[in-house]
């Protein structure tokens, strides 16, 4: 079936011709069990370097592998490409304000943290479907479906605007950008954030538009269901739904993952710095 239009096209499965096998995608998952983050410009590093990678291989080439990065950052907000600080309520040149860094996605201002899984996929779209706006319906898609998988059915496009609504409430951004059809950049889904560090922006310049979790409206159902604060338990964190999200990826993806061994240790030093450059994918 079609996912719901929108106003920049329609997700549609690919429907490649058959294959010997079907794309492979390297999984670089920065996340962990016990919460700890990672600096949004070793994250951006990290993507660079397989970006180039990616980039300057032919698209049939058959040393070329495509990469999916999975992170939750340290807290950030971020400029699009196109961004002005219109709809930054900040001063990030106070003394001890956060940070705040241009970057080539497009897009407005968007905040990144803890609790939320950020996911950049470098892809070859050749190998996919070579259309941009089919791109950001797919991204759209495994979100989607993600949701649907934890029983919350609601979640769907907006009839205007990029990324995933849930009840009213925007719980995921999409912001890409493109070199030589290889993407970077990619979604970031607000599993169990702080909701009030999207305050200090006007997110992804939507004033009437107002943010959510996934962990809210999981909690919203459990006192519709009777519960109370103390019975609803713990939050979903970020090491629940990135299983999820791997599987709901690559099944829009129609491709194969393949997880990257020991994948923070090879590409974050201490603290989480990026190391000096390597192909972590061989």
């Amino acid at each position: 079936a079609l996912a719901t239009p929108q106003a920049q096209g329609a997700w549609r499965p690919i429907a490649r011709p058959p294959l010997p096998a079907r794309p492979e995608i390297a999984v670089v998952d920065l996340t962990t069990r016990d919460g700890r983050t990672t600096p949004y410009e070793a994250a951006m590093a990290v993507q660079r370097r397989l970006l180039e990678a990616r980039a300057s291989r032919d698209a049939d080439s058959s040393s070329a592998r495509d990469a999916l990065v999975l992170v939750e950052h340290d807290a950030v907000y971020t400029l699009g490409r196109g961004a002005t600080a219109e709809h930054v309520r900040y001063d990030p040149d106070a003394a001890g304000a956060p940070n705040l860094v241009r970057c080539e996605r497009g897009g407005d201002v968007t905040y990144h943290g803890p609790g939320q899984l950020v996911a950049y996929p470098v892809l070859q779209l050749a190998a996919y479907r070579k259309d941009s706006h089919w791109y950001l319906r797919a991204l759209e898609e495994v979100v989607i479906r993600v949701c649907t998988r934890l029983g919350l059915d609601a979640a769907a496009r907006h009839a205007e605007h990029t990324g995933v609504w849930l009840r009213g409430r925007k719980v995921a951004a999409v912001g890409v950008a493109l070199r030589r059809w290889v993407t970077y950049h990619g979604v970031a889904l607000n599993v169990a954030p702080d909701l009030a560090d999207f305050d200090r922006i006007v997110p992804c310049g939507l004033k009437d538009e107002p943010v959510g979790s996934l962990d809210q409206a999981l909690r919203e159902d459990k006192r519709n269901r009777g519960g109370d604060d103390a019975s609803i338990g713990d939050a979903i964190g970020v090491a629940d739904v990135a299983p999820i999200f791997l599987e709901e990826f690559a099944g829009v993806f129609e491709a194969d993952l393949v997880a990257v061994p020991d994948a923070r240790n090879r590409m974050l030093g201490e603290g989480g710095a990026a190391l000096p450059s390597r192909d972590v994918l061989l």
